[in-house]
């Protein structure tokens, strides 16, 4: 049973808000101006020039395409790499370049720019390579292979290093310190989007304007799944890609659709974020990226339909693979129970799919996590944090143990020696100081109190002129505290449980998903605590509100 001590829950004053003035009550208590949320203009798009390098990428990019260089596109095998792989490539095929893409493999190659890759590019022909969502630290690579005479622009939106690379012709990151962008928490994928509306500007005749803007579906997918802020100009993205996606004109978002049963006329962030995304990256993580790549740039319905089919299938085996590496990581983590970091390792975890179980270890145990494959002299994984805690900080400290490391304050990659894992684990340990473990924290906040007027029609629409939701802006959750009146066992297992409770004089019903093993106090005429979130639901064709309990808690009377 996750331990519920850890988690601190903050719930606000009951302002008996009415439905009418949910939405906009929520925002506002969540400190954001209705005219920065509700209602965002394209045109508030900022001027991509003003991400530093962008006018020296544009001037070295339009000098290769008239001397008719290749360029090649080196992306990254997770969903933000690949999106902004395929959307330069269509932007710039748009733009008259010759051009081609590189996606590295997660196991033979790992994450970043790789010089052997760059060479078999240079011997491909290639004049110039743009990177997406990756690059700013690969400070050696870019240094050796521009000495080669290969012009590398960089865009990308991860930390940047103390010290940048040098003869790159750009290094194009909204977190450089020069940069005057004001969004500095840009996916990559919108930092590719933003190279290619600078493009724009200066040949308007290739790309009308407008003509972007079907790009935007590909801009909200990674930007969503990347699960960056959706505020500001992320917020604009998403929420217009969304409208694009809907209506997308490419056959792998409907093929994509067609497999994970979403209908595309109202897809929601969710969808790109629990249904989209787990697929998509599934091939990056189990074999190479190649076919999710191939989805998102088909032109050919059939080839789409079989590429979101085997993307399907690599979805399920992973996550037979993540429940069997979950449950080998909890057993293990009750050997490191005194840690304020779980640092945990194994060679039969796979390196594509330990960064899920890491975030699932975050959620169970409320500790940053590490875990790393064992492949021998080397080791190879990913981090995930929690609270405000910034694991790439934390990572720096240590970096004279690390081979290859980068990310950002969330999640992480890294490669090291096995031999240096347990020293790893320990200096990490030592450096966490008490207010760090403050840091760690987790937080279980509700947005309102709940009403009974919000489990109605008229609460979903007024929720729904919150999407997109995510990072930042999380779907609203709401407390109520009550007496179940009812409690029932759902489930071929009997492993949830279906509970009413009053609230306003009005009885309520919430499906309480894992119950038995989270909230055992779960009885009739029990007084509970419950964080709970309003669902659409549509059974036969009837749309209703529907309540699903998020945390709960037996009330005691002073706590």
């Amino acid at each position: 049973m996750e331990d519920q001590d850890k988690i601190r829950w903050r719930i606000p004053e009951d302002t008996g808000v009415g439905v009418t003035k949910l939405a906009e009550t929520i925002v506002a208590a969540r400190g954001v101006a209705p005219q920065d949320f509700f209602d965002l203009d394209y045109v508030r798009l900022a001027d991509p020039f003003l991400l530093q390098d962008m006018d020296k990428a544009i001037e070295h990019l339009l000098k290769v395409r008239a001397r008719k260089g290749k360029v090649a596109i080196y992306g990254d095998y997770d969903i933000d790499g690949l999106t902004a792989t395929a959307l330069l490539l269509d932007a710039l095929t748009s733009f008259g370049f010759d051009v081609m893409s590189y996606i590295p493999d997660r196991f033979e190659e790992g994450y970043g720019l790789h010089a052997p890759a760059l060479q078999h590019l240079i011997d491909a022909g290639v004049d110039t390579v743009v990177t997406v969502d990756c690059g700013i630290s690969a400070t050696s690579v870019i240094e050796e292979m521009s000495a080669l005479g290969l012009h590398i622009v960089v865009t990308d939106h991860h930390t940047v290093p103390e010290v940048e690379p040098q003869g790159a012709v750009a290094l194009i990151n909204p977190l450089r310190a020069l940069s005057d962008y004001p969004e500095r928490a840009l996916a990559g994928v919108g930092v590719a989007f933003a190279l290619v509306r600078a493009l724009q500007t200066r040949d308007p005749q290739s790309m009308p304007v407008g003509q972007e803007k079907w790009l935007l579906d590909l801009v909200a997918l990674g930007t969503i799944c990347d699960v960056v802020p959706l505020q500001g100009e992320n917020r604009l993205l998403a929420q217009y890609g969304l409208k694009v996606a809907r209506k997308s004109r490419r056959p792998g978002f409907r093929a994509l659709a067609e497999v994970s049963k979403v209908e595309m006329s109202r897809l929601v962030a969710s969808d790109f974020g629990f249904r989209f995304g787990p697929r998509l990256n599934a091939a990056g993580r189990l074999e190479h990226a190649a076919t999710a790549l191939a989805l998102l740039t088909s032109q050919d319905p059939p080839s789409a339909r079989s590429a979101a089919e085997r993307l399907d299938d690599l979805n399920m085996e992973r996550r037979r693979t993540t429940e069997t590496i979950q449950a080998e990581v909890f057993a293990q983590a009750d050997a490191y129970a005194k840690d304020a970091i779980l640092v945990l390792s194994s060679p039969d975890w796979s390196h594509g799919v330990v960064g899920l179980v890491a975030s699932r270890a975050v959620e169970k145990f409320g500790k940053p996590t590490i875990l790393l494959q064992e492949e021998g002299e080397f080791s190879k994984g990913s981090a995930r944090s929690v609270g405000d805690f910034s694991i790439i900080e934390a990572l720096r400290a240590c970096d004279h143990l690390l081979e290859r490391y980068g990310g950002h304050r969330a999640a992480a990659g890294m490669t090291l020696r096995t031999q240096d894992v347990s020293q790893l684990r320990e200096l990490l340990n030592q450096n966490v100081k008490k207010k760090h473990l403050v840091q760690m924290e987790r937080e279980a906040s509700a947005d309102a109190w709940l009403h009974s007027d919000y489990v109605t029609m008229d609460g979903l629409d007024q929720l729904e002129k919150l999407e997109p939701t995510g990072q930042a802006n999380p779907a609203p959750i709401f407390y109520v505290r009550s007496i179940l009146d009812a409690v029932k066992l759902v489930g071929k297992e009997g492993d949830h449980a279906q509970i009413t409770f009053a609230v306003g004089g009005n009885l309520q019903r919430a499906i309480a998903f894992q119950a038995p093993s989270k909230w055992p106090f779960f009885n009739v005429g029990t007084e509970v605590e419950l964080l709970v979130a309003i669902r659409e639901n549509e059974w036969q064709g009837v749309r209703r509100a529907q309540l699903e309990v998020l945390q709960a808690r037996e009330y005691v009377n002073g706590d």
